[in-house]
């Protein structure tokens, strides 16, 4: 204000605030969107590998990495282009992984139907596979098809066959990813959970699993599970936030807004504070995040 003359203070300029704390990482963002950069990176690496191969199963897994990057950039339609020439050139070797990227990027085009029944024979033969394993094993045979599983718990998610979500995400597994994975799997779960209201769906090993992690996991997968339970975490995900950095940060960033958001509207009843996180994960962009793409359609 110009208080020249005290009786009569008028505005000038305009009013200057500091960002709340976690406005930070939006305005890191705005300089770089790290996921995107490095999805644009894995499709001209993948381009190049295609350009070099010289067998058609090298050819058609260049193709597959061309279209996953494609597809995490948004441009769901030319992957998926991609991936069916991939196949062509594949003639059915490798088949199931580029069964499993076309249904991401079904699933990504809105069609969570079609995502479904592309997989759901390899997600069968994977079940008995691991089923004809010791116990010990069968997580390893399951965790052979991660990515299908996953997406299939996301169409199932959208098509709210909740029971089938449950049983899909149960049987998701990534021996490599380890605690943190089941962390995840475990904030899902409890997504899922709070979306059926039907306590008869619970999950043994997935109630076990979201209670242990909300004791133990460190980071957001962790503070995510004690909000599903009712705790106040928000000051504490800032922190863990911040002592991220580029492509990590932005990945978890869009997971927290995602799940804050549903919080939000599927148990504190809040449309409003729902779509105020939507416009956040879109101004984050997380390139890639299936948080991302199935956000649009239930934070809405």
């Amino acid at each position: 204000m110009d208080i020249t003359d005290p009786d009569h203070p008028a505005p000038v300029g305009r009013p200057v605030a500091c960002p709340k704390g976690r406005d930070y990482l939006a305005l890191e963002n705005v300089k770089k969107n790290f996921l995107e950069a490095d999805h644009e990176r894995q499709l001209q690496d993948a381009r190049q590998q295609e350009a070099a191969a010289t067998s058609d199963p090298d050819r058609a897994s260049a193709m597959k990495r061309e279209a996953a990057a494609l597809d995490s950039l948004g441009r769901s339609k030319e992957a998926l282009d991609v991936i069916d020439r991939a196949m062509a050139s594949a003639k059915g070797e490798n088949n199931r992984d580029l069964i499993a990227t076309k249904a991401g990027i079904l699933f990504a085009l809105n069609d969570p139907q079609a995502a479904l029944t592309l997989l759901a024979p390899e997600i069968d033969n994977t079940r008995k596979r691991a089923a004809s394993q010791p116990d010990a094993q069968r997580a390893v045979v399951l965790g052979t098809y991660t990515e299908g599983f996953v997406t299939a718990t996301f169409a199932h998610m959208q098509l709210e066959q909740w029971r089938d979500a449950i049983d899909t995400l149960a049987d998701a597994q990534s021996p490599l990813e380890g605690p943190s994975f089941l962390a995840y799997r475990a904030v899902v779960y409890r997504y899922i959970m709070a979306r059926a209201q039907n306590p008869s769906l619970a999950n043994a090993t997935l109630e076990r699993d979201a209670a242990y992690y909300a004791e133990h996991d460190s980071g957001h997968y962790g503070a995510l599970l004690r909000m599903w339970r009712g705790d106040g975490t928000s000051l504490e995900m800032t922190a863990i936030l911040a002592r991220m950095s580029g492509v990590d940060q932005q990945e978890a960033r869009g997971e927290v807004l995602f799940y804050q958001g549903a919080y939000r509207k599927f148990v504190k009843g809040s449309a409003v504070g729902a779509s105020s996180a939507l416009v956040e994960l879109n101004q984050l962009a997380p390139y890639g995040s299936i948080e991302w793409i199935y956000g649009q359609r239930v934070l809405q």
